[in-house]
């Protein structure tokens, strides 16, 4: 079986949309709306394909009308987005839907035990599993012990830690100087995980965001969709 993971898509429809790799399943790590272009395509396209749907902090936030809870730096872009974009483009279906993503999931495939979450199994909004948060993680027996693998998303970068914990980085709107997105391929069969890099239209995301928002959000949120 092929399983495709991907994480932090952010409105950004082009980028996932533009993932061409045949798949058996999906499972999705969180975060489909704020930020970019187009949510409500993204929200149509998950309820499509997506097997396994995990709430994202921004997600959590326009479901329950409650703070993203972001890193600092993104945290008023996130907040402008929401409001001039997400919320205008969003219906009461698409709401609904969202509510039933889970903070966590347990599940097997080919006799392999995975624990999804959006940001930690020790905070599974808001957690950042870095090394050193990965490394803590890895040493609590109750999670190296019962799971083959942990799924993480929410840093934007991709990771894999002592082939226990895997972060598929951001199918939208990556943050480590690579404008290209990225998700993971898992192969049951093989017990492997590949990491891929894609490109897609980033210009066409560019003129949807520049009539959307106003100059000076616009110039902000450029420099994570072009190289």
């Amino acid at each position: 079986m092929k399983v495709i993971i991907i994480s932090d898509i952010h409105g950004n429809y082009d980028a996932l949309s533009s993932i061409n790799d045949d798949y058996d399943k999906m499972i999705f790590l969180g975060d489909a709306v704020d930020y970019g272009p187009e949510p409500d395509l993204v929200i149509d396209y998950l309820r499509d394909k997506s097997d396994i749907n995990i709430m994202g902090n921004h997600d959590n936030a326009v479901v329950y009308n409650t703070d993203c809870m972001c890193s600092f730096d993104m945290h008023e872009l996130s907040e402008i987005t929401r409001k001039e974009i997400t919320m205008k483009l969003l219906d009461k279906n698409d709401i609904n839907y969202m509510k039933g993503f889970k903070n966590y999931s347990e599940f097997d495939i080919d006799n392999k035990r995975f624990y999804a979450t959006h940001g930690s199994p020790l905070n599974n909004l808001n957690g950042y599993l870095f090394a050193t948060e990965a490394e803590l993680l890895y040493k609590k027996r109750e999670f190296t012990q019962n799971y083959d693998f942990i799924l993480v998303g929410h840093t934007h970068f991709m990771m894999m830690y002592r082939n226990k914990i895997i972060n598929p980085g951001s199918a939208g709107q990556p943050r480590d100087l690579n404008y290209m997105p990225s998700y993971v391929l898992y192969d049951s069969d093989k017990n492997t995980f590949t990491f891929k890099r894609f490109n897609y239209n980033y210009e066409n995301v560019l003129k949807k965001l520049r009539s959307l928002l106003d100059y000076d959000t616009y110039n902000k949120i450029k420099v994570f969709y072009s190289p």
